[in-house]
């Protein structure tokens, strides 16, 4: 690709950031019950929104650009020639484990909003679990006369 389709990619990869960002968002609208939110939801979806945000850019930014070099249409060369981000994806695929971890609770300013979105995954997480384990619990015990 030339010089003059940079910009394209740069659309490309911020669209990903954004729908990525935009999956947390719809995901703490749609599956978190009011138990789940408690008293702040608001909150909740700003802190999904940041974490969306995060792993939004490490993977637009970063993984695409990574992929669409080991994916070169003939023809087209990359912007900043072949291995510019060979050795980024190791960082990256680090900085989302640490990111979904819960390394960026500690932020100064965001940590609040962080919080709310990681007590109330949690909570749907523990939800989530409570009701497998009462379908397991009705599976055995059918299965324990026979």
């Amino acid at each position: 690709m030339s010089s003059a389709h940079t910009p394209l990619m740069l659309w490309i990869e911020g669209a990903v950031a954004l729908a990525i960002m935009v999956g947390y968002v719809l995901y703490a609208f749609l599956a978190f019950k009011p138990a789940h939110v408690e008293h702040m939801p608001t909150r909740v979806r700003i802190g999904a929104a940041i974490q969306g945000l995060t792993i939004g850019l490490l993977i637009g930014f970063v993984l695409v650009p990574v992929r669409m070099q080991f994916m070169e249409a003939r023809g087209m060369d990359m912007p900043g020639g072949a291995g510019t981000q060979s050795l980024a994806w190791l960082p990256a695929l680090l900085l989302m484990i640490a990111v979904r971890r819960g390394v960026l609770l500690k932020a100064p300013v965001l940590s609040t909003y962080l919080r709310a979105f990681r007590r109330a995954s949690l909570l749907k997480a523990r939800d989530d679990a409570t009701q497998a384990l009462v379908k397991l619990d009705e599976i055995e015990a059918r299965r324990a006369p026979a």
